[in-house]
């Protein structure tokens, strides 16, 4: 069964949404016709047609696209680049030093979530990497009243969570 037909570009436009209708049609009416099998002859070992495809010659292909790796290299020496990094690619700030007072909870929670606390830490077997992040975590509840009824209760908050990735390969998430 043939499916689709090349046409050239002339007879694409003259094609008209009713020729495709009429087909589409055509087609829906002949792949639901159970009763009407005579029109589909059943496959078999040997092929009923065979197409021959001519030989064709070696092909060369070609990019006429952008060098991207050639731009890609050359694009850190560029002036434009060299302005808009300043405020594209601006460094993190470095925050250093000593707090004046003794840090709260609260307070540990906005460095860590704010990757002021993010880096790499440690030596030998516990070297490891540390992101933070803030992730919202719903806490549920389930009470017994006195008539019988379960009362199930929601309740959403923001919680720290700590990824660590350690020397060795082994990896912690810590709540």
């Amino acid at each position: 069964m043939l499916f689709s037909i090349r046409r050239t570009r002339r007879e694409r436009e003259r094609l008209q949404d009713r020729d495709i209708s009429r087909e589409r049609m055509e087609y829906y009416r002949k792949s639901h016709a159970l009763e009407d099998l005579r029109e589909l002859h059943p496959l078999t070992a040997r092929p009923v047609r065979t197409y021959a495809v001519p030989a064709a010659e070696p092909v060369t292909l070609t990019a006429h696209g952008l060098p991207l790796d050639e731009i890609e290299d050359l694009l850190p020496k560029s002036a434009a680049y060299c302005q808009a990094s300043r405020i594209l690619l601006a460094p993190p700030n470095r925050v250093e030093g000593r707090p004046l007072t003794p840090l709260h909870a609260g307070h540990v929670a906005l460095l860590a979530v704010s990757s002021l606390l993010d880096g790499i830490f440690g030596s030998g077997e516990s070297r490891h990497i540390s992101a933070w992040r803030s992730v919202k975590v719903t806490d549920s509840s389930e009470e017994v009243e006195e008539d019988g009824t379960i009362v199930q209760r929601e309740r959403e908050r923001f919680a720290n969570e700590l990824t660590l990735v350690f020397a060795s390969g082994k990896t912690a998430i810590l709540r």
